[in-house]
């Protein structure tokens, strides 16, 4: 229970259908560091913000949860409310802005616009609710009503609103914690890129090296082969490096990916101690597997985008034909059924021919295909199924799986989400059962439930 003398830098108040985005914005808040030379002195030696407030995340189980939310509103030097229609038409959320502002002390209300337009007036797509636009003094009946500026993720991205908020939450200017925090980006850049830049050489040398020994006698041919093998695992490594600060940038929270046997994998992208993008090799073909969208959204940063584009040529391999098949007859989520998912017509682009892969999938149906791409699949897999994408695999084809196992446990079971027909067997308390995990299982490794927390 939250105690009288805790302390949060802000309450963070949300629709619970917009869990999502309180998840998100508590994590980019608790790890974000201030600038050097920016605030006020005294700043904690690690120059975090301080400890927010969300109860998904904070409140222990009592019998008064309203109590425990009050403690906690009465703590906090802030308010941020996470502004959509569901918060606008949230008693739960007009409660906690009236109680915050009835506390008696100039604080600062945040609002933070993810969906919806403010001030609209239609309860359709109005964003703000009702108390965020109430008089200054709620028991005032003559007060001014009160016009809330809020920032908007949509058009702000996370960076520029992670610095708006950490501006007005220390109280310093904007434009100064902006620029230093561009500085140290920049800095952080020109260090990664000139690193890259060495290691690049190395394996360019290491490369030659492979290909001098493999010329001088046939014996010495599976080893130069293995050797090529991994330096063009480890240079995807290098590739994820460069990348990853834009991946984690786009609105998706990462997941966890484990190996049973980590000497067989090579680790992509990780965000603190968990990996999120994994690949290995597997008989004569290879698997490349992540726990992110934005892996996936090429279109993000030109470093994304060449990493997007070496995955693919590394799993195409050296097979024949240029043909990759997109499965689609399970339940796909990630990212098959997003509208604006650009990876087909950059796979066109790059000189690949990708089809649809509806219904069962059988060694028929991957004859020729040299890729296969499963996105996160909420539809159970028959062992049939299996067993010819491991052949599949096996003789020399590339499988490129994205799954999610948070997002499976959180929501594979609502109604609007839930996979009719096709889940058999499947029990969120046990992510064994998860279709992505059974798929996998051959190559050993498996998505958690775990996402990255402060």
């Amino acid at each position: 229970m939250v105690g009288p003398d805790s302390r949060y830098r802000a309450f963070i108040s949300y629709s619970q259908q917009d869990k999502d985005w309180g998840r998100r914005i508590h994590t980019w808040l608790e790890t974000y560091r201030i600038p050097e030379g920016v605030g006020p002195a005294g700043q904690s030696a690690d120059r975090r913000l301080g400890r927010f407030f969300r109860d998904d995340e904070d409140m222990a189980a009592a019998s008064d949860i309203a109590e425990i939310v009050r403690r906690a509103i009465e703590s906090a030097e802030s308010l941020i409310v996470i502004c959509s229609p569901r918060s606008a038409q949230s008693k739960w959320v007009n409660a906690e802005i009236q109680h915050y502002r009835r506390t008696g002390r100039a604080r600062k209300v945040f609002a933070v616009i993810v969906d919806g337009i403010p001030n609209s007036g239609d309860p359709a797509t109005e964003c703000f609710p009702p108390a965020l636009r109430a008089a200054g003094d709620p028991d005032d009946p003559d007060a001014l009503p009160i016009e809330p500026l809020g920032l908007d993720v949509r058009k702000d991205g996370q960076a520029r609103a992670c610095a708006r908020l950490a501006a007005g939450l220390i109280g310093v200017d904007f434009d100064e914690l902006w620029q230093r925090d561009r500085r140290r980006a920049e800095a952080r850049m020109r260090l990664l890129v000139i690193g890259l830049a060495a290691i690049s050489t190395v394996f360019a040398a290491l490369t030659a090296t492979a290909i001098w020994f493999g010329a001088q006698a046939d014996r010495n041919a599976t080893e130069a082969e293995a050797a090529r093998r991994l330096l063009q695992r480890e240079y995807l490594g290098m590739l994820g490096e460069t990348a990853i600060d834009e991946i984690l940038a786009w609105d998706a929270v990462p997941g966890e990916i484990v190996a049973d046997n980590p000497p067989d994998w090579i680790s992509l992208m990780r965000v603190d101690d968990m990996q999120f993008a994994v690949a290995r090799d597997y008989g004569a073909g290879r698997i490349l597997a992540v726990a992110h969208d934005g892996v996936l959204n090429g279109l993000q940063s030109d470093r994304n985008l060449g990493f997007l584009r070496r995955s693919v040529q590394w799993l195409a391999g050296p097979r024949e034909g240029q043909s990759i098949m997109i499965a689609s007859g399970h339940c796909e989520w990630l990212p098959t059924l997003r509208p604006d998912w650009a990876m087909p017509d950059l796979l066109a682009e790059w000189g690949y021919s990708a089809s649809d892969l509806p219904g069962a999938i059988d060694d028929a149906k991957l004859g020729d295909a040299n890729v296969l791409i499963i996105g996160n699949a909420w539809g159970d897999f028959t062992p049939d199924e299996l067993a010819a994408i491991e052949r599949f695999v096996s003789r020399g084809g590339g499988l490129l799986a994205a799954g999610l196992g948070w997002s499976w446990q959180d929501a594979s079971t609502l109604p609007d989400f839930a996979c009719y027909g096709q889940a058999s067997g499947q029990n969120i308390d046990d992510m064994s059962t998860y279709p992505m995990n059974r798929l996998v299982a051959p190559y050993g490794m498996q998505w958690t439930d775990r996402f990255p927390k402060p």
